[in-house]
């Protein structure tokens, strides 16, 4: 192979990577609950999702401004028991933590951690997370 052929066969992996690691769901709140809801991807973003993929988003009790955050698993693969998520809510550098799951956690099935926001956050503010 010359420079050329590889150099374009990198970028074409890296598109092909990137759009498949490019989170495929988004997050719908349905009173005190959010509901994860599922978009369509490509097969090879499809494969690369049965990694750890997790997700958070503020919500719970009081309804507008919950000190609670929930952890999603956005991916299609079981996050087990033990799994630990770091999770952090964008804009406030204090609104940060690990959870470790107690048990299992199917695609879409969620965590509510209580009370983990001193002072609340409002409902349906960006949070991100990680398994890690």
């Amino acid at each position: 192979m010359n420079t050329t052929t590889k150099l374009a066969s990198a970028a074409i992996a890296a598109l092909v990577l990137s759009t498949a690691l490019a989170q495929a769901a988004t997050f719908q709140l349905q009173g005190n609950r959010p509901q994860l809801q599922q978009q369509t991807a490509t097969a090879a973003a499809t494969k690369l999702q049965l990694a750890k993929v997790a997700g958070c988003i503020v919500a719970g009790t009081p309804v507008e401004f919950p000190n609670d955050v929930w952890i999603v698993n956005k991916g299609l693969g079981k996050l087990v028991a033990g799994t630990k998520v770091s999770w952090a809510v964008s804009g406030y550098s204090a609104f940060k933590g690990t959870h470790t799951l107690v048990a299992d956690l199917t695609p879409g099935q969620g965590v509510h951690l209580s009370n983990v926001l001193p002072g609340g956050v409002e409902a349906g503010h960006a949070c991100s997370a990680k398994a890690l």
